[in-house]
């Protein structure tokens, strides 16, 4: 294998394992549950240890390489904006007196363990990236997966008093995550089938994929991923029509059949997860998202503390506990105030502006953008961003390979 093409191996697999590498390997040699840490342990630390190696050969090999690039605007400000989260953690972890927080270790090893990697990585080999390869890598993966979740998760599949709860994948993977694992399947395979064509065992591999991550989707139990996939459908709709008047006349009207269908829909969701048409309901009636009022009242109160510079990067609560704010805007506030909301604002602007255009234009990589949507939709609701390294992947290539690519490749 020449250079080139183990360069190109390396680092569409690099791209590939940030959506996919974590629950395969977790799914092959984990239960669905367990009480034992270390056990947990033993399985992802080697596997941190491993993409660790491979983003660290990526970055080399791709310095060995010949390549001049000027990087645009919105991957600075992109990086600008992890520079200031990153000086505010470390400011409030160990500089400040006045706040005590729990162990905080685990979100540096996201950060310099996990997300730096994945984006020093990307931005060095974005140009040797097979994108192509990398959706059919990704979909085959997941299907890979989902057979052995479903062989090995009898849980899931439980007919008594447990289906009325929330279930994950495996014991290292959780509800959240689980289900948005789910979504991007179905995101995926739903781009493939209706906007690719394909062979008629290749439509059926895709149809499999979207009903069994449906199904996984619905048993997570989580309200965020039935959420992104409501909001990458209707963007899926006002991106694919040119006429901007007709696109949001169709929107609207995509939204109205939604507000029309939503009833017989949930109850449809209720005879396989009860629990999540219970948790539907009372979002849709009560228009709330029940505890996260909660943080985010509170992300409130503490941006108006110090807006200017922001107060802190968790939420501190009166028994002493912490958290993030459950929204990425919000983070963005009380860590870095007005200047990192704007940042923030800024480059997320940029790329969901990219990823609209990418498919008015019908660009091949529009699957891209779809995903985008579904992790800012993740990080609205859940997490944080300096905790989810796909949200920080997606923006690397699309700034970049949009960058390097101006004109677009019809499908």
């Amino acid at each position: 294998m020449t250079y080139s093409r183990l360069n190109k191996f390396l680092s569409t697999l690099n791209f590939v394992l940030v959506f996919v590498g974590f629950l395969l390997v977790t799914s092959l040699f984990l239960p669905a549950s367990t009480l034992d840490d270390s056990l947990v342990r033993l399985v992802t630390i080697p596997y941190r240890v491993v993409t660790l190696a491979l983003a660290l050969l990526v970055i080399l090999l791709s310095f060995k390489g010949k390549f001049k690039s000027l990087y645009p605007a919105s991957f600075l400000a992109f990086l600008l904006f992890w520079l200031i989260l990153i000086v505010r953690i470390f400011y409030d972890t160990t500089l400040r007196q006045d706040i005590l927080l729990d162990d905080t270790s685990l979100t540096w090893v996201y950060i310099f363990g996990i997300c730096m990697p994945t984006i020093i990585s990307l931005a060095l080999s974005y140009r040797f990236i097979d994108l192509e390869k990398a959706l059919w890598w990704i979909l085959i993966i997941s299907g890979f997966t989902f057979a052995i979740i479903v062989l090995k998760n009898n849980a899931l599949f439980g007919v008594d008093a447990a289906i009325e709860g929330r279930h994950q994948g495996n014991a290292a993977v959780s509800t959240i995550s689980f289900g948005h694992f789910g979504a991007t399947s179905i995101i995926l395979a739903g781009y493939m089938l209706f906007y690719r064509n394909t062979a008629f065992f290749t439509k059926l591999f895709l149809f499999v994929i979207i009903l069994v991550g449906l199904f996984f989707v619905l048993r997570a139990g989580s309200r965020g991923p039935m959420l992104a996939l409501v909001v990458v459908f209707l963007f899926l709709i006002f991106g694919r029509i040119r006429n901007l008047f007709v696109a949001f006349f169709v929107l609207g009207a995509g939204i109205l059949a939604l507000i029309l269908i939503v009833d017989p829909a949930l109850y449809v969701v209720g005879e396989i997860s009860p629990l999540l048409e219970d948790r539907l309901r009372a979002s849709i009636e009560k228009v709330g998202f029940g505890s996260r009022d909660i943080y985010y009242s509170s992300a409130v109160d503490l941006f108006l503390e110090s807006p200017v510079w922001g107060s802190q990067y968790l939420i501190i609560f009166d028994d002493g506990s912490s958290d993030y704010s459950h929204n990425i805007f919000l983070d963005a506030l009380i860590s870095a105030g007005i200047l990192g909301f704007l940042l923030l604002l800024y480059f997320l602007s940029i790329g969901l502006m990219k990823s609209n255009h990418m498919l008015k234009n019908r660009h091949s990589d529009a699957w891209l953008g779809l995903l985008l949507v579904q992790q800012i939709t993740f990080n609205m609701f859940s997490g944080a961003f300096y905790l989810n390294p796909i949200l920080s992947a997606l923006l690397v290539i699309i700034f970049l390979k949009q960058k390097a690519t101006p004109s677009f490749t019809p499908q």
